[in-house]
């Protein structure tokens, strides 16, 4: 029966490797502290810190795949992402303590447990490596294929650092090339895999052309070795792709935006706490906009528009009016003087007749997209992201421009952050949407939103 091990390239190892390091730093921390007795009184809470500490890093080196045994990882990479996983840990506990009210933890037992744990954790990376490394981990490989791609395939594993010992590689050609590495030719495939006992066989999906393939897995099946398939696939420029399988069928998913679903369920997580905060702090200034919005012209408070969000799926976006009434109707009669590039795909002027005083004034402080919270609460929208196109703006597109809008549109973004309306050529604004997108992260959009707050601040570029 074919299925698939999900869990196959998860590294046991790495994962209770790292808990033993947080525990130990808890217990050396315990007896550092002895002096202290405040945090006997209330143990339970101090080892429900400790298996907090554990279970969201380990959320947070999962995200950054840091427990991927298919993944290869340079030393400094290795540091980084195990002290941004810690960092994020540490800021996420110490701020759910902080609104839960748990204060009776003792300042000194956390600053030097989280000092500790740190130095550990990035110490125990150098050991885990040289631990890895020993015989007893050891992989013997064996490849298939020609001379040129084996020591291609040589020199990327010499670089990965992984413990794989290359007993050689099994010529696919006329003719033995290198005695001291070739193994033999293919047509003597099954004796040489007696002759040479190894725990995985290398294949390139380029054998398939000249060799029945599936001979060859059914001998490696046989004899219980593992075999490895590289994939000689196409991959367009800016696209990602994994292998996965569709019921029984493997697949091959080619994809542009960040599927991880820990890194995309942490960003729904900070829109929903972002948004809500957003709204209480923003209430009373919407409160006095509105006010002022009825006193100057007939009309809602509210603006509401169809725009299209991720994928072409259009939702309604809430904005505070800074139009008068029929303000929509005007649009044609003012498009020669559009300040914008892209055939009139964005209209924007710097002093549009259409805005009322206050209107003005309001878009000038990006205060009427303060509502926009509400769109980023109900899911359609996200704190950051690409700007939300209007549904005549997307008939104009071309190809390459539904690509802007293949991820949620955002309150914020890097256009918004770079000059907002002193960028105005339209084919510019999608390559930074595009760069957006093939570069999103986490923190990512946590800079992108600290540049928003000083652009509003000064008021870059807005009209």
């Amino acid at each position: 029966m074919n299925r698939t091990d999900k869990r196959v390239h998860i590294s046991l190892f790495d994962i209770i490797f790292d808990i033993l390091i947080i525990a130990a730093s808890y217990g050396v921390t315990i007896i550092a502290t002895t002096h202290i007795r405040h945090y006997r009184s209330h143990t339970i809470w101090y080892l429900a810190l400790l298996a907090s500490f554990c279970v969201i890093f380990f959320l947070f080196m999962m995200a950054y795949q840091m427990y991927n045994k298919s993944k290869f990882l340079h030393m400094d990479k290795l540091i980084k992402n195990t002290t941004l996983s810690f960092l994020f840990t540490s800021v996420t506990i110490f701020t759910f303590m902080y609104l839960a009210r748990y204060i009776f933890f003792n300042n000194v037992f956390l600053l030097i447990f989280v000092l500790l744990c740190l130095v550990m954790l990035n110490a125990g990376k150098f050991i885990s490596k040289k631990l890895k490394n020993a015989p007893i981990f050891e992989v013997r490989v064996i490849y298939i294929g020609d001379k040129e791609l084996y020591d291609k395939f040589a020199e990327f594993n010499n670089v990965s650092g992984n413990n794989i010992d290359l007993v050689g590689y099994i010529s696919t050609g006329d003719v033995l090339t290198n005695i001291d590495v070739c193994l033999g030719h293919i047509d003597d495939f099954e004796e040489i895999l007696k002759k040479h006992p190894c725990d995985r066989v290398v294949l390139t999906q380029s054998l398939a052309e000249n060799k029945n393939i599936e001979e060859y897995l059914n001998v490696i099946s046989e004899m219980g070795i593992i075999a490895q398939v590289i994939l000689d696939v196409y991959k367009p420029d800016g696209t990602k792709w994994y292998v996965s399988s569709l019921g029984v069928y493997p697949t091959l998913t080619y994809h542009t935006v960040n599927l991880d679903p820990l890194a995309l369920l942490t960003k729904r997580i900070m829109d929903i706490i972002g948004a809500t905060i957003g709204l209480v702090l923003t209430a009373p200034i919407m409160l006095v906009a509105a006010i002022f919005i009825k006193a100057e012209s007939k009309g809602p408070v509210f603006f509401k528009q169809v725009r299209v969000g991720r994928n072409g799926k259009r939702f309604t976006i809430y904005k505070l009016r800074s139009m008068y009434l029929g303000s929509e109707n005007q649009l044609q009669e003012l498009m020669d003087k559009n300040e914008m590039g892209g055939n009139g795909t964005i209209f924007k002027i710097k002093e549009d007749p259409r805005l009322t005083k206050i209107g003005s004034f309001l878009r000038r402080r990006s205060i009427d997209e303060f509502p926009q919270f509400i769109n980023v609460l109900i899911g359609n929208m996200s704190l950051v992201g690409t700007r939300p196109p209007t549904v005549n703006e997307v008939e104009k597109y071309d190809r390459h421009h539904f690509k802007r809008i293949s991820i949620k549109p955002g309150i914020t973004g890097i256009w918004q952050t770079s000059g907002r309306n002193n960028v105005i050529d339209f084919d510019t604004i999608v390559e930074m949407d595009v760069q957006y997108i093939e570069r999103w992260s986490i923190s990512l959009d946590c800079i992108i939103m600290l540049k928003t707050l000083k652009v509003l601040l000064r008021s870059d570029g807005a009209h």
